[in-house]
């Protein structure tokens, strides 16, 4: 892994053009300490607000198109959070943003042939490989779409999912079978019922990996056999709607930006939760591949992919991992 103490560039594009100077430097977006017991996004946001007022990441002329993205830290170390920051650029909410964030992917307490072993706090604990469907999060560039209900036939999957749930999550309105521009096969906990949050669709961009960690990544199709007769109709709706669904860095596909339900009173209260040191230690939350922020984090990165989109922008996600973090 390449070691991040250089500075950040954004060496895929020829000769950008900055809006607003060059982007920060990767150093200048490491916070001095990241809390794990509590929603930390506002002191981190008030101590880069100390530091930069601008990212420099937003509206990026390309010979592509216009860009803007956000950037994820994660440490080498899994079992440390990482931080996302993002720029969002007009009303009441503007400014730069930056919260903890998650990417380290499945994890057991039980060592198996071919995981990398590490300690949470106490605990010796155990990682599922990179290369592997949901191990850690993939370092590289991936295109950001939120999954909206206007946008998004969803459909919700794990234990305890009825018409009833759909319609607390996504409105009375919400119509599963209404003919949609995209499909999401996602979970039931990625949409804590009465936040107003979104999952954001995290989908690794073919030909923008070059000078990034991507750029060495292979990215080939591993389509899974259908395991059901609904999971052999759930692909072929993946598939109408993104031929490449199946592609991916590793041949592995399906992320997404999500959050959970450990903040969720009700959920904490039910009994398997019982002694679970999810609430209380973020650093103990599964991401199963994807990238897990906290719920108020992620309703203002809803809030920047929105406005990028209606910017008329493409709008995405470098991940990168640093030592400085660790």
């Amino acid at each position: 892994m390449k070691n991040l103490a250089l500075s950040f560039t954004l060496m895929i594009f020829a000769a950008p053009a900055f809006a607003g100077g060059p982007p920060v430097k990767t150093e200048t977006l490491v916070p001095g300490n990241i809390p794990w017991d509590y929603p930390a996004q506002p002191e981190l946001t008030a101590e880069l607000r100390g530091k930069v007022k601008k990212l420099g990441l937003n509206g990026l002329k390309t010979s592509s198109g216009t860009v803007s993205r956000a950037l994820l830290l994660l440490p080498e170390d899994r079992a440390r959070p990482g931080v996302i920051s993002f720029e969002l650029e007009k009303g009441k909410q503007a400014g730069v943003y930056q919260c903890e964030a998650l990417g380290r992917g499945v994890t057991s307490t039980v060592p198996a042939a071919g995981w990398l072993g590490g300690m949470l706090g106490a605990t010796r604990i155990y990682y599922l490989p990179p290369d592997q469907t949901n191990g850690a999060t993939v370092p590289g560039v991936y295109d950001l779409r939120n999954i909206s209900p206007e946008t998004y036939e969803i459909e919700l999957l794990g234990r305890g999912v009825t018409p009833e749930t759909v319609a607390e999550i996504f409105g009375k309105k919400y119509d599963p079978a209404a003919k949609k521009k995209y499909f999401s096969a996602a979970y039931r906990d990625w949409f804590p019922a009465g936040t107003g949050v979104m999952a954001v669709d995290l989908m690794w961009a073919e030909g923008w990996q070059a000078g990034t960690q991507g750029e060495t990544v292979p990215y080939f199709e591993r389509r899974p056999e259908p395991s059901s007769e609904a999971s052999r109709i759930r692909q072929g709706k993946q598939l109408a709607h993104n031929p490449k669904y199946y592609f991916g860095p590793y041949g592995r596909a399906g992320f997404a930006v999500h959050t959970d339900r450990w903040e969720d009173p009700e959920r904490v209260a039910e009994p398997a939760a019982a002694g679970r040191p999810e609430p209380a230690d973020f650093r103990w939350r599964d991401t199963d591949g994807c990238v897990k922020l906290r719920p108020g984090c992620l309703k203002l990165f809803n809030a920047f992919v929105a406005e990028q989109e209606r910017l008329g922008r493409r709008v995405q996600l470098e991940i990168r991992t640093t030592r400085l973090l660790d």
